[in-house]
């Protein structure tokens, strides 16, 4: 750990070198290893017309490993990723433990169609819209 220097009677010279050592164990942790900021599960979400689609990483899982449910409009990704017990790890930037998200989904949300698959550590989600939400064309008739 960066030693961090406190000096009472002149702290505008010491100031930033504090502010900087904060910094430093901020973004890289207080034994000096970096700490990563990314998402466990991080997701990607866009739509088209017919659906709503979520795209989330999970390396290293299966399907049996991933619980997916919507209840009451939220849908949410609960996932455990074990950490191999015979090895000693020197270092290891990869996240282990129970993991979870979740989203609140619009209304227009049909929840009892929804599709999963899990393809290479990827899990695709396609939310279909109910049709009421759907755009609908109106035929305009000449008199």
């Amino acid at each position: 750990m960066v030693p961090v220097l406190r000096n009472t009677q002149t702290p505008s010279v010491l100031g930033p070198m504090n502010r900087l050592d904060s910094l430093f164990d901020r973004v890289f942790g207080e034994d000096g290893m970096h700490t990563p900021t990314r998402p466990a599960l991080p997701l990607s979400l866009w739509e088209d017309d017919d659906n709503l689609y979520v795209e989330a990483e999970l390396p290293g899982l299966s399907d049996g490993d991933v619980d997916v449910t919507i209840h009451r409009g939220v849908l949410t990704i609960r996932c455990e990723r074990k950490a191999a017990e015979e090895r000693r790890a020197l270092y290891d930037d990869r996240a282990y433990g129970r993991f979870e998200r979740t989203i609140k989904l619009p209304e227009l949300v049909d929840s009892e169609n929804v599709q999963a698959k899990m393809k290479d550590g990827l899990l695709s989600l396609a939310l279909p819209k109910r049709p009421e939400s759907k755009p609908r064309k109106i035929q305009v008739q000449a008199e």
